[in-house]
């Protein structure tokens, strides 16, 4: 299944004042993403922002479960390592829930105040998968369940909501074309394995 997503407009060059498109860097990432319906009802509740622009586009929210350093291009040797990747990891459905919006200076993000373990086990093992591949994770990454709504400048925040979650039966690859508001789903795997929670306690 591949998406295109392109909502952002050629900007002015300020010095030519010339159109152009950004130049786009290519990021990939194995992600959550939640029901649209339940993505676009979460986008129109977060209150947070000033102004709608500000918000992710419903079809972007995702939880980020394991990512690459961003690349100048992508190789068909790379889109196939991180498919066998998918390919060769089993893991059971399981529920995931966010009960906290947390802003930081630069952005908002659902959290939840307890680890989830069955998230953990998913990202341990994507990340042994990729690292058996050969392949690093992006340089200071660190897995953690949440999900940002959006971008804004202001202070920062803790707030607790009602918990608004969904049961998870599949993960994604996705290449992002930074700068250019895209988002292409080039792969997707359904969680049919068995209960696996316990691999997050070693």
């Amino acid at each position: 299944m591949v998406e295109h997503i392109s909502n952002k407009s050629a900007s002015p060059d300020p010095e030519t004042g010339m159109f152009h498109r950004p130049l786009a860097r290519h990021r990939l990432f194995f992600a959550l993403r939640p029901p649209l319906p339940l993505a676009r009802q979460i986008t129109a509740a977060a209150s947070w922002f000033e102004t709608d622009g500000d918000k992710l586009r419903p079809e972007h929210l995702h939880v980020t479960i394991d990512i690459l350093d961003d690349q100048d291009r992508v190789s068909t040797a790379l889109e196939r390592d991180l498919k066998a990747i998918g390919d060769a990891v089993e893991a059971a459905p399981f529920a995931i829930e966010f009960d906290t919006v947390i802003g930081s200076d630069r952005s908002i993000a659902m959290r939840h105040r307890r680890q989830n373990a069955s998230f953990a086990a998913l990202y341990q093992r994507i990340a042994v998968a990729r690292e058996a591949a050969g392949l690093r994770a992006r340089a200071g990454f660190r897995s953690s369940a949440h999900m940002t709504l959006g971008y804004r400048d202001g202070a920062p925040f803790t707030q607790d909501i009602a918990p608004i979650g969904w049961d998870v039966d599949a993960f994604v690859l996705v290449h992002s074309h930074v700068g250019r508001t895209r988002h292409d789903v080039i792969g997707r795997w359904l969680l049919s394995g068995d209960d696996d929670r316990q691999l997050a306690l070693f």
